[in-house]
């Protein structure tokens, strides 16, 4: 299966600019099997409550353009997007193909201040077997492993809208690389990164002061992790692409987890400044969110 991840550009605005650029990519892929987008690929990743100005209805219009693309260039795809269902915001990511929606994943532990949180299931079943979706945050979450460890896997996707600090690139590789290979081992499937790339929007928070005054930016670093592969050259800037066997599997290698994540962290730093900006971040969602 010809596997492309497409590392769009976060400053490109409005929704009717991003599809226009996201399919002028695609028109230009070679033969593709399978598009991966980024994390809320269609309205760009920004962590503020601005963002619901752009949410979908239901997924509706998502789920149209989706389709739309799967059938037009012959491939499948994978997009991220906002969600208004009653009244409450989701970050989402959904699955089509040529036939049709196949189904859509709920981001659980999504940026507070925007997104209605919960337990949300990871797999989305399709015609090449299962595909275990973990949106940004979530892949690093024991409640991720724990919703398919006891499924038939055949691809993992992690769409991200994840910024870094740009002087530090070996740190970032290097975490990158830790969860997705534990991946790779524990299924034998291949494992798709995708990263936006540009400027991080303002974040609510002591997070967002933090990320700010470091100069955080979203690097991109997307790759694709598999043991059986082959690399495909391509000419298309942030384009990446390989040629990958999907065999659906089961759990072969456990995963190990520190507390609830897969990376071990700073403990103190989660405690002090992650935990309260949730807590915070909820307030001002339930205090907005019907205004």
């Amino acid at each position: 299966m010809r596997l492309f991840a497409l590392e769009l550009n976060n400053d490109i605005k409005g929704l009717d600019a991003r599809k226009k650029y996201i399919e002028s990519i695609i028109a230009k892929l070679d033969h593709p099997d399978f598009v991966v987008l980024p994390e809320l690929a269609l309205c760009s990743y920004m962590a503020s409550q601005e963002l619901w100005k752009l949410a979908d209805n239901n997924g509706y219009d998502t789920t149209n353009w989706a389709l739309m693309i799967a059938k037009k260039y012959h491939t499948y795809i994978g997009v991220g997007y906002i969600d208004k269902e009653k009244q409450d915001y989701y970050n989402r990511y959904l699955i089509a193909g040529p036939d049709g929606v196949y189904g859509s994943v709920t981001k659980s532990e999504g940026e507070s201040a925007v997104f209605k949180r919960g337990d949300f299931d990871n797999i989305i079943p399709t015609p090449i077997g299962n595909i275990a979706v973990a949106i940004c945050y979530d892949a690093r979450r024991k409640h991720f492993y724990d919703n398919i460890k006891d499924q038939e896997i055949s691809l993992i996707l992690f769409p991200h809208g994840s910024p870094a600090d740009p002087n530090k690139p070996e740190e970032e590789i290097k975490t990158n690389d830790y969860f997705c290979q534990k991946y790779v081992e524990a299924f034998g499937v291949p494992v798709v990164y995708v990263n936006s790339r540009g400027k991080l929007e303002d974040m609510p928070g002591k997070m967002g002061v933090l990320m700010a005054k470091a100069g955080f930016m979203m690097n991109g670093r997307s790759k694709i992790y598999a043991q059986n592969s082959q690399v495909m050259s391509c000419d298309i800037p942030d384009v990446i692409g390989a040629d990958v066997t999907i065999t659906p599997q089961i759990l072969r290698k456990p995963i190990h987890f520190y507390g609830k994540d897969i990376n071990k962290g700073n403990w103190l730093f989660r405690l002090l400044v992650l935990k309260p900006d949730v807590k915070a971040g909820i307030r001002l969602y339930e205090m907005n969110r019907n205004k």
